[in-house]
């Protein structure tokens, strides 16, 4: 007895596939703004707790990436003293993952929040941008309590660079391949 798949079957995996590939492609001509920053951060303020055990001075680098709409593409920190590696892979000990949250309020001024949740140990960050040049981290250690660092002299890079979807003719020609090849199954099926 000989299975036939019906052609709404094969319609519905080549729109799913072309759903799939127009979803991945970045959006044609948009133009993502990538600030770079390093210096040295100072300690500010922390909580009687932390005050003695954090280093008075710590380098940090790192960079945000993000589109005219506010959305993050992508961002990155390290301070060295702190031996604080945060990226949008970054995990807590505790299997804990990141909550991220940015905030744009101009070309400059910008809040990069990294939460690993609600447990009394567990870490939240925040990176703020406030000026043209100055740059602060604020941690929260649970129970510990809050500690601020601040640099009013960051050094700060600003670069921008457009990306655009594939060109019409690949996503034409996958579109008749992908074609060919559900109309060559479908002959195959009612051949035998």
């Amino acid at each position: 007895m000989n299975q036939v798949r019906p052609p709404k079957v094969s319609v519905a995996l080549i729109g799913l596939l072309l759903a799939s590939v127009f979803h991945a492609t970045p959006v044609l001509g948009a133009i993502l703004t990538k600030q770079e920053f390093s210096g040295d951060f100072t300690l500010v303020d922390a909580s009687p707790f932390l005050e003695n055990v954090l280093p008075k001075e710590s380098e940090y680098s790192g960079f945000v990436v993000y589109a005219p709409d506010g959305a993050l593409n992508d961002w990155q920190l390290n301070v060295s003293n702190l031996d604080l590696n945060l990226n949008p892979g970054s995990i807590n000990g505790g299997d804990l993952t990141r909550n991220v949250k940015f905030e744009l309020d101009s070309g400059s001024n910008w809040n990069l929040v990294v939460d690993f949740g609600i447990a009394f140990d567990a870490p939240k960050y925040t990176l703020e941008r406030t000026s043209s040049s100055k740059i602060s981290l604020t941690g929260e250690v649970g129970r510990a309590g809050t500690y601020i660092y601040e640099d009013s002299a960051a050094n700060i890079t600003v670069s921008s660079s457009s990306t655009s979807i594939p060109e019409p003719t690949s996503l034409l020609g996958l579109f008749f391949g992908v074609s060919a090849i559900a109309a060559s199954k479908k002959a195959g099926e009612t051949k035998a």
